[in-house]
């Protein structure tokens, strides 16, 4: 639940955007864990002392993808923070 401060008074924002919020920031550090393991592996791919070159372009796409997906992951959370603050912000 978040809870937003408007002056002296609390107002409680929107349940459901609060845990959409918290998930998407879940799923971002689960996508940035993944983009470092993937890099990780085409780093030690690069380094061999015969490398595969398949193997290197097969990791390079999947880096390709796990950067987009994490990319999209931001937008949703820089997204639903922007709700969030919305929600907290006072009427007029």
């Amino acid at each position: 639940m978040i809870f937003c401060s408007s002056g002296d008074r609390f107002v409680r924002s929107n349940r459901r955007s609060g845990s959409k919020l918290e998930r998407a920031k879940q799923r971002r550090h689960g996508l940035l864990r993944e983009l470092t393991e993937d890099e990780t592996k085409l780093a030690h791919l690069r380094a061999d002392p015969h490398p595969d070159a398949a193997a290197i372009e097969a990791q390079e796409r999947v880096v390709a993808v796990d950067r987009r997906s994490l990319e999209a992951a931001e937008e949703e959370v820089d997204s639903l923070e922007g709700l969030v603050h919305a929600l907290c912000d006072p009427l007029p």
